[in-house]
């Protein structure tokens, strides 16, 4: 049995990171991914260099992250023979994804309106900043500004004294990009029993709102956010320091379940009885008096000590760990949550993998492309011959 997507064509036209983390899933569920690339090559290639990364032919982490397993054609979109080349390409394919803005599409003939009139059987995948419709339509947005600030997430999520968070880098991308990666995925079952394509559009700002769907409702309803952890809507669903001054959260959802058992394990089981805390409708009125409490009991004892108690107690819980733990984490592992490859000078590469599995097979990694790597055999597939390739590269069409 093959991979899901096994025989479904993509064309990826994008750039940065919420586009290409789309064709990044869809090539691990199996599509035949096709990146297709101005003649210097698309500007995400340099993109790990913010971050201090390598960013070069040898070794390029992000790149490898958001574009493995795909393979590229470097095209001059600007040139007709380059338009030509890519008409090819977009009539045998079955998806075109892209999170270039809408003003470039359009002067490229690559908007919705044009491709469903030259290709109907296409369906036709968008990723921008803030949707297609309003007077912000088209204004540019990458997750910082787009996801993260304007959904208000990097503002009401941080600490209610502090300063606003600091973006997590690309995070609101590789979100997006999951978002779309789902959208084009529905619209195949159309195709094959209609044999028409589908315009399938999302945004950073649609997927920030969505991921902080809960806490907008809840602040329409009269909620207030940001929070501080000394006041927060539930005792039992915070962080603690612990004695070793590592730190653990406790989720619990259930209240009344939960809250004498809770005070049995923390060592207060006199506070079962209290009426400022057992008549959870009361309790606002003491959340701060009791997370007070709960901060000093967690301090007597050494994260793995309240590890067990608390597993034992089948109490939801978790460390509150930093990204450098992942790498080394055994469940993570033990999953293929994260994995290992060799870059092109055979150093090992950690890469986090996209997050749906199926059945039993296992994650591959097969490089990201160098610029222009797969432009000749792409060009034979598309039935050019050897005579129109050196023709089309002489002339400045592609790479």
């Amino acid at each position: 049995m093959g991979k899901p997507l096994d025989g479904i064509l993509v064309v990826d036209f994008t750039i940065y990171f919420a586009g290409p983390s789309a064709g990044k899933i869809l090539a691990d569920w199996g599509a035949n991914v096709i990146k297709v690339e101005p003649l210097e090559g698309e500007p995400g290639r340099y993109s790990g260099a913010v971050m201090g990364l390598r960013a070069d032919d040898g070794s390029n982490p992000y790149w490898e992250l958001l574009n493995g397993g795909k393979r590229t054609i470097s095209i001059n979109m600007k040139s007709t023979d380059g338009q030509k080349i890519m008409d090819r390409l977009l009539a045998r394919a079955n998806i075109f994804i892209s999170n270039c803005r809408l003003q470039a599409l359009s002067r490229l003939g690559l908007e919705y309106e044009t491709m469903s009139v030259k290709h109907p059987h296409i369906i036709w995948g968008h990723i921008c900043g803030y949707g297609h419709n309003g007077d912000e339509s088209g204004k540019p947005g990458f997750d910082a500004a787009a996801f993260w600030s304007r959904s208000g997430a990097l503002l009401d999520v941080a600490d209610k004294d502090g300063n606003p968070l600091t973006n997590p880098f690309a995070m609101g991308d590789i979100a997006t990009g999951c978002s779309l990666a789902g959208g084009v995925a529905a619209c195949l079952y159309k195709q094959a029993m209609s044999g028409r394509g589908e315009k399938v559009v999302t945004s950073l700002y649609a997927t920030g709102i969505w991921h902080s769907a809960c806490l907008v409702q809840s602040t329409w309803h009269g909620d207030e956010w940001p929070k501080s952890r000394r006041q927060p809507f539930s005792p039992l669903y915070n962080s603690f320091r612990c004695k070793d001054g590592r730190w653990l959260y406790i989720s619990i959802m259930e209240y009344k379940r939960y809250f004498s058992v809770l005070c049995r394990v923390v060592g207060r089981p006199e506070l079962i009885v209290d009426p400022r805390f057992n008549n959870e409708p009361v309790l606002r009125e003491h959340c701060a008096v009791f997370t007070k409490i709960l901060d000093e009991a967690f301090m007597e004892k050494d994260y793995a000590e309240w590890d067990r108690l608390l597993i034992e107690a089948d109490i939801v819980h978790d460390r509150i760990g930093h990204f450098k733990d992942v790498a080394s984490d055994p469940q993570a592992l033990a999953n293929n949550y994260v994995y290992f490859t060799h870059d092109r000078e055979g150093t090992d590469e950690l890469i986090p993998a996209t997050p749906v599995q199926f059945g039993e097979w296992n994650m591959e990694h097969k490089n990201a492309p160098l610029m222009g790597e797969n432009t000749d055999e792409i060009m034979t597939e598309l039935g050019y011959c050897q005579e129109d390739v050196e023709h089309f590269k002489k002339g400045g069409a592609i790479r």
